[in-house]
């Protein structure tokens, strides 16, 4: 199974002694293929892969490998995973970096005016610590997470990013108390 950073599921391929060398010692997404044989991801379409790390499964008969997706879905078809389009946050984070690039759109002005993206990071905290009833916490908390992922984008980082930090602090033996800090008291 070869997944991205966030552990969402692009598709599955075959590997053997051969490829698992290759893929290690260049640290990319290579693979065996029934009709190629040793198959180097991306190599003529250039969707390569980074690869970040092989799990095993608890029989040890299965293997994840965890893979950084560069210049391109997946899929053979273009598509992000073999299972179809993104969706969610891994959509969200590949509709940034495109319209990132695009004039004209929402993204790329949040990236061109870093005050203007601290100050809706700011007003969409606020109404989401306002927010009462589900519904308005599901729609709030979608709004932070959009600049919240606008602003990973703008300085190179990702929602994996994150999640491996919160990853780290989970295996922390100490806690921080959590107190306010006083400028944001009520």
């Amino acid at each position: 199974m070869v997944v991205d950073e966030r552990g969402v599921a692009l598709g599955l391929a075959y590997s053997s002694a051969e490829s698992l060398r290759v893929a290690i010692d260049e640290r990319r997404g290579v693979y065996w293929s029934r009709s190629r044989g040793l198959w180097r991801k991306g190599e003529s379409s250039g969707a390569v892969q980074e690869l970040l790390r092989i799990d095993r499964d608890c029989d040890r008969d299965a293997l994840r490998f965890t893979v950084r997706q560069r210049g391109g879905g997946f899929c053979h078809t273009g598509s992000a995973t073999c299972f179809g389009a993104a969706r969610g946050l891994t959509r969200l984070e590949g509709t940034i970096a495109s319209a990132g690039a695009r004039n004209g759109s929402y993204a790329a002005r949040l990236l061109a005016d870093p005050a203007l993206l601290a100050s809706k990071i700011a007003e969409e905290g606020r109404e989401l610590s306002a927010a009462s009833t589900r519904d308005e916490v599901i729609h709030e908390a979608a709004d932070v997470l959009y600049f919240a992922a606008v602003k990973l984008a703008s300085h190179g980082a990702g929602l994996g990013d994150v999640e491996r930090e919160l990853d780290r602090r989970a295996r922390r033996i100490t806690r921080r108390p959590g107190n306010a800090k006083p400028e944001v008291l009520p």
